[in-house]
């Protein structure tokens, strides 16, 4: 193939600039009509600019060979089909499709062709431009985004492609195989004053030969991690790819005042590109990076084993994700810290990052309190709070946090694993038939009971103040859920989705937080509650409170325990007769003292969490380490209990199902109270007796 020279020089002959515009000018006309019979027929093929041949789109190796970019229809299709499924479409519309696509695909070009002097977009400007390497393996792909230019979307925007790429290498068609950029040359740059300025990056390597990312460093990172850079790539490329302006969320307005505002003296009196310098500015005053890209960036190195075992580094990157900062990036938010915010200190250079080993860093001893306290995160916090673990690892540490969790894995299974057990044997007694022998006998009872009004309230289960108690307890317990859960699995998708319907991750923690203090006042107030009661009935009845209180009908006694291994035996087959209930049988009272728990549990640990300020002011920082695990531990029990145990006994049983009535009524559904309420059915008959002289059922 004859190479032909392009023109890269304006001042090289008007020969040359009239052979490069002809060039420019018949792949622009070339492209469009191949855009148009795409278009036509439904599909715009972006290869086909490469595929003139026919068939298969080809493109030449560096060693001459042939190679087949893409087959099957999309790609073999000849434009004949495309023409002839034009022609069924009405001629007026094709007409109209095929006018605005001319217009649309013009102005494009003209874009482009304004943005880049030297032409290369012309080419580079389609999505689809790659070529597939030599092993068949690779794919290098071509594509550069004409608006980065057009827009100026970047700080290299002002550069034409020859200011970094070898201008003898892409002068000529087809190219030569290139070299690697190098960031660290020195770029000629030609200022909008004509006056030419001479940039380096490559003081940026001095910086690193004085971090913790020397040179050497980065080299032998890139060889454990498979040779992603060659060997004459820059290092640069490990962490940075094309550099972007991270535009706010301000709408057009806002962004231009600023920059009209420049333009009143730097428009004509004092030329300059303001636009540029402004957002250049603008940008680089925040991180060119938003937190998960960080994380992203840092963790290609610190997540992989290779290196971990090489420079005998921990899994930071699972830590961190792991905690509070971590889990909130994962859900999308900005405010929170990242690797950067507490590994290099205020108005330091991020290219100097030092190891915690050494005094100056930022997060040695001496200087991570302040780390941590900067305006941007926890500037009302003690200074204790740099002794609360970010990054924790339990199985590697094994300090208190690891006895906790053990501790509390424990705990569930002596907890809900009887509880998860009773309910599993109560499916299986439903599935094979199995009954009680006295169940028919309390059944009729409870009917005949509820039909009479002295029985009905005798079998009232919950008064209506305890109903609106049981009410505020579910619409916080299922606020707190939907609003803290999603912390604990950030991970997953439906967890940022239900963040994103809260209005993001800070209106999220705030609910949670109103939420928390709602399940305060809740356990106080039901306590005050019960405080009344015990009172009200040591004033009528003269016993001792503490007994009274001991007493009520949902404290736990000594013959609970009886009951639940009655029962337990009567699930397991070994007893024939169920444990006769009274009004709330030894499961409720167990669940009852487990909100209590769970209450006192949750709400401390949540104080001193939310109010971190007072808490690292007066006690050490690893209370808010052990607090998370102590909060998380116990949500997770609280669900497990409420989700399964207390709904399958209120929704899912069938003598309740679709759902128990007894928190919208009072009213116990009566195959409910012949289950398990048989000892307050019995009660309530011989009270009804003794009040009518009346048997209340022939049995």
């Amino acid at each position: 193939m004859i190479a032909v020279r392009a023109n890269f020089d304006a001042s090289s002959g008007d020969e040359g600039v009239a052979r490069a515009d002809s060039m420019r000018t018949r792949r622009r006309e070339d492209a469009k009509e191949d855009a148009k019979r795409n278009w036509v027929d439904g599909l715009i093929d972006v290869r086909a600019p490469l595929a003139r041949a026919g068939g298969p789109c080809h493109s030449e190796g560096s060693n001459g060979a042939t190679v087949t970019r893409a087959s099957g229809p999309s790609a073999q299709r000849p434009h004949a089909a495309a023409s002839q499924s034009s022609s069924r479409l009405p001629s007026r519309l094709r007409a109209f499709a095929l006018a605005f696509l001319f217009l649309l695909t013009a102005a494009l070009a003209s874009t482009a062709h304004a943005a880049d002097t030297e032409g290369c977009l012309t080419c580079h400007q389609y999505r689809g431009l790659s070529r597939i390497g030599p092993d068949g393996t690779s794919i290098s792909l071509f594509y550069v985004d004409p608006n980065y230019f057009s827009l100026a979307l970047g700080p290299h925007a002002r550069l034409k492609c020859t200011d970094c790429h070898t201008r003898s290498e892409v002068e000529v068609f087809p190219h030569k195989p290139p070299i690697a950029v190098d960031c660290g040359k020195t770029c000629h740059l030609i200022a909008p004053g004509k006056v030419e300025v001479r940039f380096s990056h490559d003081r940026v390597d001095g910086m690193l030969d004085k971090s913790i990312h020397k040179g050497n460093v980065l080299d032998e990172a890139n060889a454990l991690l498979g040779s992603p850079l060659k060997p004459d790539q820059s290092r640069c490329l490990l962490c940075h790819d094309e550099p972007t302006f991270r535009r706010s969320g301000q709408n057009w307005v806002q962004q231009e005042t600023p920059i009209q505002r420049c333009n009143a003296c730097h428009d004509e009196q004092m030329p300059a590109d303001t636009r540029h310098f402004y957002w250049h500015v603008e940008a680089r005053s925040k991180p060119a990076r938003d937190n998960a890209d960080i994380v992203r960036v840092c963790a290609q190195c610190h997540s992989n084993p290779a290196i971990q075992a090489k420079f005998k580094l921990p899994d930071v990157t699972t830590s961190y994700l792991q905690s509070f900062h971590g889990k909130a990036t994962q859900l999308g938010s900005q405010e929170t810290a990242n690797c950067i915010d507490c590994h290099v200190g205020q108005m330091q250079n991020v290219h100097v990052m030092k190891a915690h080993s050494d005094p100056s860093s930022p997060t040695s001893a001496a200087h991570l309190p302040d780390t941590c306290r900067t305006s941007q995160c926890h500037r009302l916090a003690g200074q204790k709070i740099s002794t609360a673990a970010v990054h924790l690892d339990l199985s590697r540490d094994r300090g208190p946090e690891y006895f906790i969790a053990v501790g509390f894995i424990l705990l569930i299974v002596l907890t809900f694993g009887p509880s998860l057990l009773l309910t599993v044997l109560k499916m299986v007694q439903i599935i094979v038939g199995r009954k009680d022998p006295q169940e028919h006998h309390f059944h009729k009872l409870a009917h005949k009971l509820m039909a009479l009004p002295e029985g009905r309230e005798k079998l009232k289960r919950f008064t209506v103040h305890q109903r609106v108690q049981h009410w505020y307890l579910a619409i916080t317990f299922i606020t707190l859920v939907l609003t803290g859960f999603p912390m604990k699995f950030a991970d997953q998708a439906w967890a940022a989705w239900l963040i994103n319907v809260f209005g993001g991750i800070s209106i999220a923690r705030r609910i949670h937080h109103i939420a928390g203090a709602m399940l305060i006042v809740g356990l106080f107030y039901h306590a005050i509650y019960v405080a009344r009661v015990v009172r009200r009935q040591a004033k009528s009845t003269g016993q001792n409170p503490l007994r009274i209180f001991f007493g009520l009908p949902m404290m736990v006694s000594p013959s609970d325990m009886l009951q639940m291994n009655g029962l337990m035996l009567y699930l397991l087959g070994l007893k024939s007769t169920r444990p006769s209930g009274g009004r709330f049988n030894p499961e409720e009272k167990f669940e009852y003292i487990g909100v209590f728990w769970g209450s006192i549990v949750l709400g401390t640990t949540g104080v001193l969490m939310w109010f971190h300020a007072w808490t690292t002011s007066h006690l050490p920082g690893r209370v808010i380490t052990i607090a998370t695990l102590f909060h998380t531990m116990e949500a997770f029990l609280a669900l497990l209990h409420v989700g399964i145990v207390h709904m399958a006994s209120v929704i899912f049983a069938p003598g309740v199902f679709p759902v128990s009535k007894a928190m919208f009524n009072g009213d116990t559904a009566p195959e409910e109270m012949a289950e398990a309420h048989t000892g307050m059915l019995s009660d309530a008959e011989e009270l009804l007796k003794e009040s009518t002289g009346q048997e209340a059922v022939d049995v």
